[in-house]
This record gives structure tokens, sequence and C-alpha cells, in this order.
């Protein structure tokens, strides 16, 4: 007996001996930071057969915390990880029972932080004049974190949407914040955590509130940044740069506050400032004025040799023309109060339309630092027609900005 089979019937048929599953699972849930300190963005989340301990599907949470992922294998069991460098791992289980059917899994992580602090910061425009009135918050920043004990970029945000932003400093690691908007003088801070028994010492910042821990693990710090605008004939009072009685040389204290006059300026070069030296009222008026241009060109001369361009410079002595208290000639005063007249103020005298560091990064600018160091502490004999060694011709094209 014959039988005539139809050939497209057989290929519509399941295949016999191939058992078909199309059951599908289903993982979700959300993360979030223990003592209900809120949702957890961009935690990895991978799911692992417990048979084999395979990698199943990978994904991360999003801004609200929250993760859900098809696995395309059916098992009885998962375990679930989550991971987040500023947290302590975990790991729990997803049971099912699969057989024949889709079946979904929900689970919940209550994550521990890693000890190390949080720099919350609001960004402000300054109001030097007047500290009882509102200041203006501060959007579309630039924000940059390198960590100079493993020489990485930490943060980059081009534009900050908003006034504020956070980040977690690790304990054990040094790192510089930079901050800088157009219109506004460029801000660099120093942070240091848990170094040679520092919990945290922060460079730069005045206004900082902060909430530790017992034990000083764990801590929160809130940070008021406040940014100084731009504009010529805008005066900075120099703390602290005062001199000695009838003397124009740079006292050890001054040079420390003039060391922080460097820095901005080195991360501000497109702008060019005076510095302005006052007296007290003793002694005659024209002595005054000429001990305050020696003063004033003292500053400059401190400056100059710290690597700030003389073209941006400029130094003028006022002599007690702007006295900032009563101390007129014949009034009897405290040496403390005259002391107050004897100081030094810096006054923008020029912008330039573009500032030379806007096309770096922090990475590059930092880089470049380390670089100059090393070839300031290099002292080779070059003679005529000698060539350089190698890493130093390299670390000198890498400045010259080329490959």
């Amino acid at each position: 007996m014959k039988y005539l089979i139809n050939i497209s019937l057989l290929l519509l048929m399941p295949y016999v001996g191939i058992a078909q599953d199309h059951t599908t699972t289903t993982v979700e849930g959300y993360v979030y930071e223990s003592n209900n300190r809120g949702y957890l963005s961009n935690v990895k989340i991978t799911v692992l057969n417990d048979d084999n301990q395979g990698v199943e599907a990978t994904t991360e949470t999003d801004n609200e915390g929250y993760f859900k992922v098809n696995l395309a294998h059916v098992h009885s069991s998962f375990t679930v990880k989550a991971e987040h460098k500023l947290f302590f791992s975990k790991n729990m289980s997803a049971e099912f029972s699969t057989k024949g059917k889709t079946e979904s899994s929900f689970v919940k992580f209550e994550l521990e932080r890693r000890p190390g602090y949080i720099f919350d910061v609001t960004l402000a425009e300054s109001n030097k004049d007047n500290r009882a009135v509102s200041v203006d918050a501060i959007q579309g920043a630039k924000i940059e974190i390198y960590n100079n004990t493993n020489a990485e970029e930490s943060l980059v945000i081009d534009s900050l949407h908003s006034p504020n932003f956070n980040f977690t400093f690790e304990q054990g690691n040094h790192y510089t914040v930079m901050v800088r908007k157009k219109g506004y003088l460029t801000k660099r801070m120093e942070a240091f955590i848990n170094i040679d028994g520092c919990i945290l010492c922060f460079e730069g910042v005045s206004n900082v509130t902060d909430v530790m821990t017992q034990g000083n693990e764990l801590g929160t710090f809130l940070a008021n940044i406040e940014m100084d605008k731009i504009a010529v004939n805008t005066t900075f009072e120099l703390k602290n740069i005062y001199y000695d009685y009838d003397e124009s040389y740079i006292r050890q204290d001054a040079s420390v506050e003039l060391d922080k006059v460097v820095a901005v300026l080195k991360d501000n070069p497109g702008i060019s400032v005076e510095l302005g030296s006052h007296t007290d009222s003793r002694g005659k008026d024209a002595y005054n004025m000429t001990l305050s241009q020696a003063r004033a060109a003292a500053a400059v001369r401190y400056l100059v040799d710290q690597g700030i361009d003389t073209d941006k410079l400029s130094s003028r002595g006022y002599g007690e023309t702007q006295l900032v208290n009563a101390c007129y000639n014949g009034q009897t005063c405290s040496e403390e109060a005259h002391q107050q007249n004897r100081r030094t103020q810096l006054k923008i005298t020029g912008i330039e339309k573009v500032n030379p560091l806007d096309n770096k990064s922090l990475k590059q600018i930092i880089e470049e630092d380390v670089i100059l160091k090393s070839l300031d502490n290099t002292q080779i004999q070059v003679q005529p027609g000698d060539v350089l060694p190698e890493e130093i011709q390299k670390d000198i094209d890498r400045l010259r900005g080329k490959n």
C-alpha cells in the first residue's frame, strides 16, 4: 500500500522528539539605600543560573531604582546580584515554578553604603558686599572631579542643568574638583579623604556643614560654592596680606595667601589683574605712597616667581588714600586697627575674549602641571646640536600639543 504525504504539512508540524517550550521568566525589582535614603540608579544587576552559575542576563537600575529583565532560558531558581562601587554588593534568590507556564519574580535590594563621604553642593553667585541679600543660583556650570590618587576622571558634567550636584568621595583618595562657568572665575578645590589622619581636608571651600556617623566612616557634607563674576574693575580683598610697619617685604603668612592667588590666576589665565597696596595713616603722605608702591611691586614679583605671566600683572600703590577705618592722621588706634589698613587688593583690569583653558579638560590641566613640575626638577646639560633625552622630549611635545 502506498501513502501520499503532503510535504508542506510536514514542514508545518513540530519536529518529533524536540520539546517546544516557549515559557518566559521575568525578574524585576527595586534597589534602594539602607535607612530609607532613596532609590539607587546605575546599579548593575546580574541574574545567575543556580544550576551552573552562568550569567543569564544583565541590566542597570534606572533613575527610580527600578530594573526588569526577561530570561531566555527556564530554570527552577536564579540568583540576582546587585553591584555598585559605592555600596556593598548583595545577592538574593529568585525562586520559580516554571513548568509549562510564564512566571515572574519580584525582588527588593537594600544596599549598605561603603565607607565614604557624600559631597552635596549648591552653586551660587557670591555676594561679598551684603551677606543678608539672597544670591542667584548658578546653572549650566561645567563640573569635573579628578582622582589624583588613581590618576583618573571620576566625574564630568559638561553643563549642570541645576545648581546642585553630589558626588561620593571614597576613603584614601585625593580629589580635585573644578567648577567652570562662562562669566565667572573658575573655582578649583582639593579634597583629601582619610589621608595622613585627615578625615576630610577640603581646600577652597569655606561654607561646609558636615553630618558624620559614629566612627566617621560615613558622612554627608553640604557645601555652598560661591562663584565670583568676572568684570573689569571688580576688586577682591586678599585676606592676611599684611606687612610689618615701614616694610615692603613679603611676610611668611602673606606668602601662604599669595600662593592661593597664584592658583586662581593659573586657573583663570584669561584675566589681567592689578595688585594694589595700601598703608596705614602713620608717616608722611608722600612717603606712604612710595611705600605702598614698593609693597605692591613686591607682591607682583612674588607672583612672577611662582610662574604667573608678567604681562598679566600690574602694581599700584594707594598710600593712605583709602583707609578702611577711622584711623586717620592724628587719631590714636591700636596696632591691630592700623594693620587692617596695611592691605593688598586684587582688581581685574582686563578680560580676554577666549580663555586659553576652555578647550582643556581638568585631566589635561593636571597632567600638564605634573609634567611641568617634573621638568622643573630636572637639570640636564645640553650642548648646541645635542638631542634631548627621549622622555623629556615627549613631555615637551605633549605640552606643545603634539602627538
